[in-house]
């Protein structure tokens, strides 16, 4: 072996998986597809819904784009972190996401 490393470079590879979660609570059903590396359990996919649905007057489209946009930084363990300690996502996240999201609106 000859020393000094090198040797063959590997190319990096990308795999998207696209999971659709579905979820309902007492009076609500929603389907939420995500892109993203994370993919949520469904009792995330109801409570993010249902707090989101609360808090934008029902707007489903951008609560669903704004948990997929999520879905490529926050995994579900720091999903449940965020939403015990009071759901306040870092400033860095909630902007990616909101402008990506804005048109649903």
């Amino acid at each position: 072996m000859a020393a000094g490393g090198g040797g063959a470079k590997s190319a990096a590879t990308t795999t998207v998986t696209t999971v659709a979660a579905t979820a309902t609570d007492a009076t609500e059903t929603w389907s939420v597809t995500t892109h993203g590396r994370f993919h949520y359990p469904p009792v995330i996919v109801n409570n993010f819904m249902r707090s989101c649905t609360k808090t934008r007057n029902g707007r489903e489209a951008y609560c669903s784009c704004t948990l997929d946009e999520l879905s490529n930084d926050v995994s579900s363990q720091d999903f449940t972190r965020i939403g015990l300690a009071g759901g306040s996502f870092p400033p860095r996240i909630r902007r990616q996401a909101a402008v990506a999201c804005a048109d649903k609106l």
